[in-house]
């Protein structure tokens, strides 16, 4: 079985359509409905789209209801949620390493050690797997 996975951006990306689809993501989503892949996701990756979705809002892009539709969209989707504990170690070498923040080092080190595609809309995040 395929494992894949999402990172916050793509989550968002999937639902506001504020630039183009992350390759595979379309595909990945419904594979993962059907169980023939397994999605991944850290823990922190619900609060990061919650905190995206409230920027949205405050910014006058999204309106309450529908930040509140499509967090419950998000919370519907198929994911298995990851503890980052057993990962942080791997992380903050990943941050060092690319340059990038913990947060984005979190869904590096998740996908590297479940040897998992990682889907992101983060260009310095994608360019930074592709190095692996």
């Amino acid at each position: 079985m395929r494992t894949v996975v999402l990172d916050t951006s793509a989550l968002i990306r999937f639902y506001v359509p504020d630039g183009p689809l992350p390759k595979g993501l379309e595909e990945q989503v419904a594979s993962a409905w059907r169980s023939e892949t397994i999605l991944l996701i850290p823990e922190l990756a619900l609060a990061e789209a919650a905190q995206v979705l409230w920027k949205k809002e405050k910014a006058g892009y999204l309106e309450s209801g529908e930040v509140d539709e499509i967090l419950n969209l998000i919370l519907e989707l198929p994911l298995e949620i990851k503890g980052h504990f057993e990962i942080m170690p791997d992380a903050m070498a990943v941050a060092r390493h690319h340059n990038l923040s913990i947060y984005d080092s979190i869904f590096f080190a998740l996908a590297s050690k479940k040897n998992a595609q990682l889907i992101t809309a983060d260009l310095k995040l994608a360019n930074a797997f592709k190095k692996l």
